[in-house]
């Protein structure tokens, strides 16, 4: 089991800007998802406490947590890989061709 992270890829990670934001921006999606799960799911036994239900509504908010959390992280995924698209084929119609290239 391995407790430290590879040097060669900590090196790779910090000459690259777009690297290290990237992984911080999954670690912070991650806790924006663990704490609306949890923000919900209190919710809803909040709502189950009061209403003298069984876990109906905690499941309910859960459920309707994590199915927004997927929706929020397809749209923006899909946003995501658009805009770098878009700056590829930029970069390939700015980029003037190499000889011998076609």
């Amino acid at each position: 089991m391995r407790l430290l992270p590879d040097p060669k890829i900590v090196r790779r990670i910090a000459g690259n800007p777009r690297a290290a934001e990237n992984s911080a921006g999954g670690l912070g999606h991650g806790a924006e998802i663990a704490f609306g799960v949890l923000i919900f799911f209190l919710i809803g036994f909040a709502i189950d406490h009061f209403a003298g239900t069984t876990p109906v509504f905690m499941i309910v908010m859960t459920v309707f947590s994590c199915v927004g959390n997927f929706v929020k992280m397809w749209f923006g995924y899909d946003t995501q890989m658009k805009r770098l698209e878009e700056e590829r084929a930029e970069t390939r119609r700015a980029k003037p061709p190499v000889q011998g290239e076609q």
